[in-house]
């Protein structure tokens, strides 16, 4: 293992440099020094959750990447991009932060349309927006890659996505429209079936999924991950929710404009063991909560969630978002708020104890892309489309939706934020696209052939137990 990777390349990033000029031997000893730092503490309190999450993440080179996003940006902290350089404001918008190939999904705003977007805003923070397009590009290398796809054809659909961003800024630029959306009336294929099939799903299926009724009333199932919660800290979580009612904005408690007010009755709590790839170890927590009517079939599921930290914000320092999102909660939702045009009715956050957290409703419309069956390169493509139009919204609507902003902060940082983010990333390109597009593809189409090298790195250093507190 004395190798370096070697293959053409004209990028000239000083991250992808670095990156290239390391052996085998150097790499994989940035990767575990990585994990051990950053993770290092978690695996100290429960090894066992951790060997369960890098489990997964050896399992594919695609996983290794979702739950790797603090190496990804540990790689571009030093990255010399020249489309920030001397333009300060297209550097510091709000960007998703994890924006990945299964970041996408369905969910119902608070005017009761179904959406396709971005989902998922734990990695929320503000930095370059070009850190989206490299980190989605690079994701979609790895898919593509791993249906058997040509380096052409992966080009191809790197490129499609870069162009379609693209444009989708010129169009907010000619005419800005923060209430964009991709919805039933302007998608096709993959994605305009993947919310018709949302749409037929049943909130009562789905309440049925996670509840029974007993004694005339409902309560959750109990299981192995799924377990009663102690009267004190069930009383914890009681005072938490009333403090997270406080986030929720006037206008989305009201069921419609005539309505009362929900009543937000807790009929149960459970704690819930998460199986996910980046929640090794966490514990959520279920409300069911009474709906606006006695019958039983419109109660709510809501969950709360403790917030992590962002990645990012090991790498970007700048006080004034230190300050503002010192509260890992009201981040996350302050990121959905600046990248959503229209947010779910429930999302809100609380503080339980001493830890941040995130709460939002288990919703029936809520439906993560799913890769397996878009296999064909038309489909692809035109997936990929959606993909970067979505990714373009996100960014050009970042200064939106000021007068939403929950809880008491009635308006966005616009003292560093920049407004009309979409003239900020026009003027950072200043009209040369192709040589920007160039650059976003030649990025995904480098960085994904190194995670499939770091996959390997990472998969030979577990399974040997060289990450330290899990020998």
């Amino acid at each position: 293992m004395s190798s370096k990777l070697s293959f053409e390349c004209h990028a000239s990033q000083k991250a992808i440099d670095r990156i290239l000029a390391q052996t085998d031997e150097e790499r994989s000893q940035i990767i575990i020094d990585i994990f051990d730092k950053y993770f290092g503490d978690g695996i100290k309190s429960n090894p066992t959750a951790f060997r369960g999450r890098f489990r997964k993440m050896a399992a594919s080179s695609f996983n290794f990447y979702r739950g790797s996003a603090l190496l990804f940006y540990q790689d571009l902290k030093i990255d010399n991009d020249p489309w920030i350089a001397g333009h300060e404001a297209a550097g510091n918008i709000f960007i998703h932060g994890d924006l990945h190939a299964e970041n996408f999904g369905t969910y119902l705003d608070n005017h009761g349309i179904l959406n396709f977007d971005v989902n998922d805003f734990d990695e929320g923070y503000c930095g370059p927006f070009t850190w989206d397009i490299k980190r989605l590009l690079a994701s979609l290398n790895l898919v593509a890659h791993s249906k058997g796809f040509s380096d052409k054809e992966i080009e191809q659909i790197l490129r499609t996505c870069a162009e379609s961003y693209l444009k989708q800024v010129d169009e907010f630029c000619q005419q800005p429209n923060n209430s964009f959306s991709l919805t039933l009336k302007n998608t096709s294929g993959a994605i305009k079936k993947i919310l018709n099939e949302t749409r037929i799903k049943s909130h009562v299926a789905n309440l049925e999924s996670m509840t029974v009724i007993e004694d005339y009333d409902r309560r959750f199932i109990r299981s192995k991950m799924i377990k009663d919660v102690d009267e004190n800290l069930r009383q914890d979580i009681i005072k938490a929710f009333t403090s997270y009612l406080k986030t929720i904005p006037e206008y989305k408690k009201k069921r419609d404009k005539s309505s009362e007010n929900f009543n937000y009755n807790i009929k149960d709590i459970v704690a819930r063991s998460s199986p996910g790839i980046g929640s090794a170890g966490k514990v959520s927590y279920s409300i069911l909560v009474e709906g606006p009517t006695e019958t039983l079939e419109n109660d709510i599921v809501l969950y709360m969630k403790p917030a992590q930290r962002s990645a990012i914000s090991y790498v970007v320092k700048n006080p004034e978002l230190d300050k503002l999102f010192e509260h890992d909660g009201l981040r996350t939702v302050l990121c959905s708020y600046a990248m959503q045009a229209s947010t779910p009715q429930w999302l809100g956050y609380t503080t339980l104890g001493s830890i941040p957290c995130l709460v939002d409703e288990v919703t029936a419309h809520s439906e993560d892309l799913d890769w397996d069956d878009i296999n064909d390169i038309k489909d692809i493509l035109e997936v990929v489309t959606f993909l970067g139009q979505a990714t373009a919204k996100i960014h050009c609507v970042a200064d939106s939706d000021c007068v939403n902003t929950p809880g008491d902060i009635s308006c966005l940082p616009f003292s560093i934020i920049p407004q009309h983010t979409e003239k900020t990333i026009r003027e950072a390109i200043q009209g040369r696209d192709q040589e920007f597009i160039n650059d976003m593809v030649q990025f995904g189409m480098i960085y994904g052939k190194l995670v499939r090298r770091d996959h390997q790195l990472f998969f030979e250093a577990f399974r040997n137990k060289h990450i330290p507190g899990l020998q």
